[in-house]
């Protein structure tokens, strides 16, 4: 349940940085990531995607003033995505990477790294998993939290997505994981669901090496991600997950 604290709802979640409602805004701590990440946003949403909350500056405590994105955040864990749910959101990130393949190449400081991009590489949002995710029913409406957004490629917004929804639990059901990395390649086009599932380790454990290295940089919301039990907990579960790759691409097959 929200909490209110004068005019302000604190919002579930917000294991890196907390945030709360304040009418139709959301408020955040910033960091020194805040202009790039308030660039991209700003990008995004005059080129006219949907679901990106507009940056509005900062607030009198200092804090980042974003649109508030209305709609339902599936509690992750307990009620899994359906299968259009997985198909909107591949979708739209589809969408989000062709026009994010517009924005200006140069060097920028992000949360983990600071430099321009690589060739092959764009801006990907790096978290975009479903308790980052609004829908209305059973399309995507919306996609918060930009904080981590850095160079990458597209497949580490999907191996993402994936390891966040059809591969959360890594003792499930082969077939079932297997059907929902077929519903995310389909939905977002041309992308083998084989090469997907190989990706999510890289794109995990790449995750991981971020997550320590800021820790050891006194990142504060990677300090709270540590008393979370993090990256060790993500890293014992891909284990077991990269342990069963080859009964995965078997049922990949039968799919």
């Amino acid at each position: 349940m929200n909490t209110v604290l004068d005019d302000e709802v604190v919002l579930p979640g917000g294991n890196v940085g907390g945030a709360v409602r304040v009418g139709a805004t959301v408020r955040r701590p910033t960091g020194p990531w805040t202009p790039a990440v308030h660039e991209l946003l700003g990008f995004l949403a005059d080129e006219g995607l949907r679901g990106v909350p507009r940056p509005h500056g900062t607030d009198e405590r200092g804090r980042e003033v974003l649109d508030f994105l209305p709609g339902e955040v599936v509690p992750v864990g307990v009620v899994a995505l359906t299968d259009a749910q997985l198909a909107s959101t591949a979708r739209w990130l589809r969408d989000f990477h062709t026009v994010v393949a517009g924005f200006p190449r140069s060097s920028r400081r992000w949360r983990f790294v600071e430099r321009g991009l690589e060739p092959g590489e764009i801006v990907c949002h790096h978290d975009a998993a479903m308790y980052n995710l609004v829908f209305d029913g059973d399309e995507l409406a919306g996609v918060f939290d930009w904080d981590t957004a850095g160079p990458g490629v597209p497949l580490d917004d999907l191996a993402m997505f994936a390891w966040a929804s059809p591969l959360l639990f890594p003792d499930d059901d082969a077939a079932r994981m297997a059907h929902g990395l077929a519903v995310i390649a389909q939905g977002y086009g041309g992308v083998d669901p084989v090469v997907l599932l190989r990706h999510v380790e890289r794109r995990l454990t790449d995750s991981c090496d971020r997550i320590a290295a800021g820790q050891r940089a006194g990142d504060v919301g990677m300090l709270r991600l540590g008393e979370r039990g993090e990256p060790a907990a993500t890293l014992a579960r891909l284990r077991r997950l990269v342990a069963r790759t080859d009964e995965l691409v078997a049922a990949l097959g039968r799919a």
